[in-house]
């Protein structure tokens, strides 16, 4: 064989040799990728809060989920978007997680459900001070003689849905948070909206309305506001497992309490 030849040997060899190692680059960042964690969520004080940034997430709400991965070892992405976004995101998106998200019966078959991260609470009804129908709300079903307001796909809309409320007719559904409030003073056609005595007074800051000017009309006890932390049905099932697992030991180790301890300033009705 000639120089030549052996020239030509040799730089097939190193061809190889960088294909072989792109090769293996390749599959290394395939499973760092395979093992990495899309959270999503809304802005919610306390629970989440979104800061100037969409990527700037805090809250009680999202300590909990954090130590979680942390405990977990799986690498993550977390952002904050509209509920509608988020909402869409975790039913679409492979290793996409959502929290804080309400487990009700029309979402338990939509997404793998993770564990519960917030403390028990129920939906409330809220109207002016000025709203004379307040005090005739005694049950649920008086609301079907008023028009209550509600975000879309949130807990509220696709309970009330479920207890036989009707769009346009009985709901009027909005797709931003910040609207929720505001169209209360806005909006006289408008009786009533549901939230919850813990964001309450978070939401009346965000839409700038003294939540003074507010009154607690009914306490939807049928509606129970208990927040999980839920993933896409097709995210890694060892994910899932680890997880599972590490919320579980976050419940039970008092790392759970002592968060809760922190924010309980901030979350008078767990006072």
């Amino acid at each position: 064989m000639n120089s030549q030849g052996l020239i030509c040997i040799k730089q097939n060899i190193q061809l190889l040799k960088k294909l072989l190692f792109l090769s293996l680059l390749y599959s290394v960042n395939s499973k760092a990728v395979e093992h990495k964690i899309n959270l999503v969520t809304e802005h919610l004080p306390p629970y989440q809060i979104v800061g100037n940034d969409s990527y700037d997430v805090t809250g009680f709400a999202t300590e909990i989920v954090l130590e979680t991965l942390k405990r977990s070892g799986i690498q993550y992405t977390l952002t904050g978007y509209p509920w509608v976004r988020s909402y869409n995101l975790a039913l679409q998106k492979p290793n996409t997680c959502i929290f804080s998200i309400a487990r009700i019966p029309l979402r338990e078959n939509l997404f793998t459900w993770i564990g519960q991260i917030t403390e028990k609470n129920n939906a409330v009804v809220w109207g002016l001070k000025s709203n004379p129908h307040a005090q005739k709300i005694t049950k649920l079903n008086d609301l079907k003689n008023y028009v209550t307001a509600v975000n879309k796909n949130d807990v509220t809309h696709l309970g009330m849905i479920a207890n036989g409320f009707s769009e346009g007719e009985h709901l009027y559904v909005l797709k931003h948070t910040k609207s929720l409030l505001k169209i209360l003073f806005k909006r006289p056609e408008i009786d009533f909206i549901i939230a919850d005595d813990i964001t309450i007074s978070y939401r009346a800051k965000l839409a700038n309305v003294d939540v003074k000017q507010l009154q607690r009309a009914y306490e939807i006890k049928v509606l129970p506001l208990d927040f999980y932390l839920a993933c896409n049905l097709n995210t890694d099932p060892q994910l899932i497992k680890k997880l599972k697992a590490n919320l579980t030991s976050i419940h039970h180790d008092g790392f759970y309490q002592s968060t809760i301890n922190k924010w309980r300033s901030k979350m008078p009705h767990l006072k």
